[in-house]
């Protein structure tokens, strides 16, 4: 093993002994979330009420909901992907660690004790991508076991296998979201200065994409946020869109190295 190797491995120790206690929750969260979503979700033969609801809502609301998309068991889970509660929980997961893995330090003096290791300036921005990307993979994959084992115990006539791709998809927008946490960490000193600027980040863009997709003059926005290229009732109904997959990671690849280059210019 290498010496960047070797120290890449004792920062992703370091992180783990940080971030594994609230990732136990917020994992467990997720999959309870899920789970009781395949409770309250509608039988194949209980789809009526919900056509008939959803006449009722403005053709902007109906778009938001998704239209026939969620009159479908299938559709009805994939909103629980979509849900305020998820993206919050996972949100947290990227703030707290992307936030921690420059800035955090520095502000609580550990930096210099991690300075003082033969470590190179770009381990820092490694490991703190892994810790994001791994944490998410753990949240949401604990999210789509809640969502098999409900459908294992309440038969929706939906294969959990097809809600896969939009829990992809999620890692996929929360790892670029992560990205793009670690150049405001590289920026910042402050570890509570580089939370707020994600977390402003993070639900800019949130709230960007509900007003685009609600509001038409604002819609031509709509793509400048990156929860533009995370719809999951569209990836259960239609498939995962392959423009969103390149928008995504060329996002995540592109902030990364943004990251790499400004923390391997600042002062640690």
């Amino acid at each position: 093993m290498t010496g960047g190797a070797r120290t890449i491995v004792a920062l992703l120790r370091h992180a783990w002994a940080r971030h594994h206690r609230p990732l136990i929750p917020i994992a467990l969260a997720v999959g309870v979330f899920q789970f009781l979503l395949t409770r309250l979700a509608p039988a194949p033969n209980e789809t009526s009420w919900i056509s008939s609801l959803l006449t009722l809502l403005p053709p902007e609301m109906q778009a938001l909901v998704g239209n026939e998309v969620a009159l479908t068991p299938a559709g009805f889970l994939a909103l629980g992907y979509a849900h305020p509660f998820f993206i919050l929980l996972l949100s947290t997961w990227v703030v707290r660690t992307s936030a921690a893995a420059i800035a955090g330090e520095a502000g609580l003096g550990t930096m210099d004790l991690l300075a003082t290791r033969p470590a190179a300036r770009w381990t820092f921005v490694v490991a703190g991508i892994q810790t994001v990307m791994i944490g998410l993979a753990v949240g949401v994959s604990a999210a789509w076991i809640g969502t098999a084992i409900g459908l294992r115990l309440r038969p929706l006539d939906v294969s959990p296998a097809s809600l896969l791709p939009a829990a992809a998809m999620a890692w996929l927008v929360f790892a670029a979201f992560g990205a793009v946490g670690l150049i405001v960490s590289a920026w910042h000193r402050d570890g509570g200065a580089a939370t707020a600027w994600t977390i402003a980040v993070i639900a800019g863009s949130f709230v960007l994409d509900y007003v685009a997709r609600l509001w038409a003059p604002a819609a031509r926005l709509r793509p400048l946020s990156l929860f533009r290229y995370y719809e999951p009732q569209a990836i259960v109904g239609a498939g995962v869109s392959t423009g969103a997959v390149i928008v995504l990671v060329c996002t995540t690849i592109a902030a990364f190295l943004i990251a790499l280059a400004i923390a391997g210019r600042r002062d640690l």
